[in-house]
């Protein structure tokens, strides 16, 4: 059986969270739990654990880098890949300044997101052998 990665999706446009989260359980290893808003997002972390954090910039509540930064200040070390459609340098520097491990910009080609995907479940399984082995 192959092993199941659980993904926190947080996303508030709806068209783009449906088709992520249909793509993602079409590849047949990820589990995606979604929030529409930073909030949530920020519940789910501190309810359940996850692999993997898909963050969007844009959400209507909170600014998802500020998100990034309280999730990090909770204790939150697995990778986060923020969403955005903002394309300026500056804008990746703020969104990896801010703790993310990974900054794609909108629009973008989902094999180009599954493959950022399983780069960083590879290195944060790489982390956690050589800190638990």
């Amino acid at each position: 059986m192959a092993n199941i990665n659980n993904i926190l999706l947080v996303e508030d446009d709806e068209d783009l969270r449906e088709n992520l989260a249909l793509q993602l359980s079409l590849c047949g290893e990820f589990e995606t739990t979604i929030c529409v808003d930073g909030i949530g997002g920020l519940n789910a972390v501190k309810e359940d654990r996850f692999d993997l954090i898909i963050l969007d910039v844009g959400l209507p509540d909170l600014d998802g880098r500020e998100v990034c930064r309280m999730m990090r200040k909770k204790g939150v070390v697995e990778p986060i890949i923020m969403l955005t459609a903002e394309t300026s340098e500056g804008d990746t520097i703020l969104g990896l300044n801010s703790g993310a491990n990974d900054y794609i910009t909108k629009p973008f080609k989902f094999t180009v997101l599954e493959t950022r995907i399983r780069a960083q479940l590879r290195h944060q399984a790489t982390k956690d052998l050589f800190f638990t082995g």
